[in-house]
């Protein structure tokens, strides 16, 4: 067999086994005994290599002996199984995906509950925590799970069928919708009243919007208790189960005291007409019409732009609406989308006239979402905003680039203040269509002030209506808190959020938790917090909560149960938002988590509690150094031993830095740098000691950022004489040879490039009779020996 030949096999052997070392899915070993039968075989197999070269040498049959014992090694024992010299202390379960593998399965079940009655594309959430329930809104039906354990619900018992009629699908159908576009999506659900006894419902209808005013329990009302106003959907929510669309029910505030549906949506088949809308007003006790319903004007873009809505809040005497569309300020220079925050007064009651059923209020500025600099970078298209139930004075909210070109994604936070300034700020406007887009002066705003809430909009002079009507735009955009995002990303999509508040008076620290979903089925687990007066984020975790990487399409967070529900196409999944012990095995992760705590006795990572140990913003060095993992381990002279903390280092920690120490009775403690012949650094942090020798014996210590890790306490056995017994000294065997005979090609190609530079190649030096040089590698074996001499003859013509 050609010697080329053999160290490519060689090298193929060994970058295997080298990829099995990063291999996260080393889970399990399994034994094998080699027996003499084995060895035979394998002895065989290596006599067969070495004639297809038709050589007998020695050193043919001894690599190729080695080769295939480990070749057979490869392919039986590393298939799922870890490199037999890589050690590692830290394994990062998975989060909330099952396995085949029995203890990936109890892992799951213990803090993950889903429910699932198809692919019927759940994408509406409406959490009643005083009745302890979850709805959900689905393809035709409407699931009332249990807010304490999902998986418990039943399909065919907590559900609603709402099914569009035959007519209506062959309608949708005819005008060339997908069968799935022609069901009724069920896209909103809001609470009619304070303790949640009657539901407001509106789904798609096969592209014929329809709403519902159902009980709580799923049930439909008695005839006695008609709604006025209830049966057509249009306005209320979209024609297209993948239209953005946003409603909030508003029971106080709106003209006459009575309750009304805000939303924003498509008003039309063909998605030309988008609209803010208002319910008509109706006396839920005689069943009177009061007030007629209120919107946006028709077609105008300066007020909507072909709109994505994404979230709709009642505060005060407002009700804002979160947004993006294409930017009518923009449109001399090109086209751009901008995200936008809209607010109407509750008790609009309209203008005068030809437009009394358009609001009197409305206003609209820009959301400012970028990364601070002379020159900012803007995350300009909003994806979704979340507002704490019990906090009406911050937004938060995801933002990414245009996915046409470079993909980014950030998460900013505004206060409601900083909102209302824009809206009291200076106009804009564009004096004609090839003008520049300019602040309105002070003196043409007429008075009282367009867009402040009055107790009879219609009463307001034409000056202030026709003004509003044509400077529907604010100057100032709103910035976001601190100057800079929350948290941002290049290379992902990130979509909903929830934000979530943990208080520790006892020790006088608040953080605010981010959990944000993909567009790939992860969350990412995101803390703030302030330091010494400023703000500052750390990205904890990130942990795949969808299978198969299906989109997140909707989330929402329990503070009674500690819960995460996600949905998916697919199913609904509750996790649990403090994993802890499920999620960390090592102190230096469990303590950077608000939720958990380090018990330094049992080494376990625990939801928190006073006594344990947490350093969130990492102000305690060195506070898990006691409980840092440590190992001993033993090597064989001229092996190859890999060091590594983590099977799979964290994506939560690929930024940060690691660093390898050699502690050695030698030359004391430095810092192991890497060099291509000896020390190698990994992609999960790891460090490979290449042919280990006396001096490699010592504690070896990975720090992260400056945290210590793991530390390893190696001893190197230098007895290499000892005849082989068992698979693992034949692997200790052909590393030593490997190493050798790496040794002999670097000497002979340092040996051979001074040759070249004293101009000595094939010039100089003694020449055999067969026309090689004495000092070619294996010269002095190969040509000792007649038979060796015929076979490299043949091995050259080859």
């Amino acid at each position: 067999m050609p010697l080329n030949a053999q160290l490519k096999i060689a090298q193929s052997v060994n970058k295997v086994t080298y990829a099995k070392v990063s291999d996260s899915n080393c889970c399990a070993k399994k034994q094998q005994k080699y027996s003499i039968a084995d060895f035979s075989q394998a002895k065989r197999q290596a006599g067969s290599m070495c004639a297809t070269g038709k050589g007998k040498h020695r050193l043919c049959s001894l690599s190729a002996l080695l080769l295939v014992l480990v070749a057979q090694t490869v392919h039986v024992e590393y298939a799922r199984a870890d490199y037999e010299n890589t050690w590692n202390l830290y394994y990062e379960p998975p989060c909330c995906t099952g396995s085949s593998a029995a203890h990936h399965l109890r892992h799951h079940k213990e803090h993950v509950q889903d429910f699932s009655c198809g692919p019927l594309h759940y994408k509406t959430f409406y959490m009643d925590e005083r009745n302890n329930a979850l709805y959900v809104g689905a393809m035709d039906r409407i699931f009332r799970l249990n807010l304490r354990n999902i998986s418990q619900s039943i399909c065919e018992r907590d559900v609603l069928i709402l099914e569009p009629t035959g007519s209506d699908i062959l309608n949708c159908v005819s005008k060339g919708k997908r069968e799935v576009e022609c069901r009724n999506h069920i896209r909103v659900i809001q609470p009619m009243n304070f303790n949640g006894q009657k539901l407001y419902v509106c789904g798609t209808n096969a592209h014929n919007p329809k709403d519902y005013v159902i009980n709580a329990n799923l049930t439909h009302l008695p005839r006695s208790q008609y709604v006025p106003g209830i049966g057509l959907g249009i306005g209320k929510c979209p024609y297209d189960p993948a239209d953005n669309s946003t409603a909030v029910y508003v029971e106080n505030g709106n003209p006459f005291g009575l309750p009304a549906l805000y939303a924003g949506t498509n008003a039309e088949f063909t998605k030309a007409d988008s609209v803010i809308f208002r319910s008509d007003l109706y006396n839920l006790t005689n069943g009177r019409k009061e007030a007629n319903f209120k919107r946006t004007v028709k077609y105008d873009s300066k007020l909507l732009d072909k709109p994505n809505f994404v979230g709709s809040f009642e505060i005060g005497e407002f009700v804002y609406f979160f947004f993006r569309e294409h930017a009518v300020e923009y449109i001399n220079c090109g086209k751009a989308v901008y995200s936008r925050v809209a607010r109407v007064c509750k008790n609009d009651r309209g203008g005068k006239y030809m437009i009394s059923q358009n609001w009197a209020t409305y206003l609209k500025a820009r959301m400012n979402c970028s990364i601070s600099s002379e020159f900012p970078f803007y995350f300009n298209e909003i994806q979704s905003v979340y507002k704490m139930p019990t906090d009406d004075t911050k937004f938060y909210a995801t933002f990414t680039t245009n996915t046409n070109g470079l993909i980014g994604s950030a998460v900013c936070s505004y206060d409601i203040r900083d909102i209302n300034a824009a809206f009291d700020g200076k106009f804009k406007e564009q004096a004609t269509s090839n003008s520049a887009w300019l602040p309105v002066l002070n003196s043409k705003v007429p008075e009282p002030r367009p867009g402040t809430c009055h107790n009879d909009t219609a009463t307001l002079p034409d000056s202030v209506l026709n003004f509003i009507r044509k400077h529907p735009l604010m100057d100032k955009a709103v910035d976001h808190e601190f100057g800079n995002p929350v948290f941002f990303k290049r290379d992902v999509i990130l979509t909903k959020l929830v934000v979530d508040k943990i208080r520790i008076d006892k020790l006088n620290q608040e953080f605010l938790v981010y959990f944000v979903a993909t567009t790939s089925g992860h969350i990412y687990k995101i803390v703030q917090f302030m330091h010494y007066g400023q703000r500052h984020s750390n990205l904890v975790d990130i942990f795949e909560a969808s299978p198969h990487s299906e989109p997140i399409r909707e989330m929402t967070l329990s503070h009674k149960t500690g819960s995460l529900y996600v949905a998916t196409d697919h199913q609904v999944k509750q996790i649990d938002i403090a994993m802890c012990a499920r999620r960390y095995d090592s102190c230096f992760r469990c303590v950077s988590d608000p939720y958990c705590g380090w018990d330094k006795d049992v080494n376990a990572c625990r939801p928190y509690q006073l006594g344990l140990l947490q350093d969130v913003a990492n102000e305690t060095s060195g506070i898990c150094d006691t409980s840092v993992l440590r190992k001993k381990v033993t090597s064989s002279y001229g092996q190859t031993l890999h060091l590594s903390c983590f099977v799979k280092m964290p994506e939560v920690l690929r930024k940060k830095q690691t660093r390898w120490y050699h502690h050695s009775t030698e030359k004391g403690r430095y810092e192991v740098r890497y060099t291509p012949t000896k020390y190698i650094d990994t992609n999960e942090g790891g460090l490979v000691l290449l042919a280990v020798n006396e001096g490699d014996g010592g504690r070896y210590d990975s720090y992260l950022d400056g945290t210590l890790l793991c530390s390893y306490g190696v001893t190197v056995d230098a007895h290499r004489c000892s005849p082989p017994s068992q698979k693992q000294d034949y692997q200790k065997i052909y590393s030593h040879w490997c190493n050798e005979f790496e040794k002999y090609k670097s000497a002979m190609k340092q040996w051979q490039a001074k040759q070249e530079q004293c101009g000595l190649k094939d010039k100089t030096g003694p020449i055999s009779s067969n026309g090689k040089h004495v000092n070619d590698v294996f010269s002095t074996m190969l040509w000792s020996d007649p038979e060796a001499q015929k076979s490299s003859k043949q091995t050259r013509k080859m």
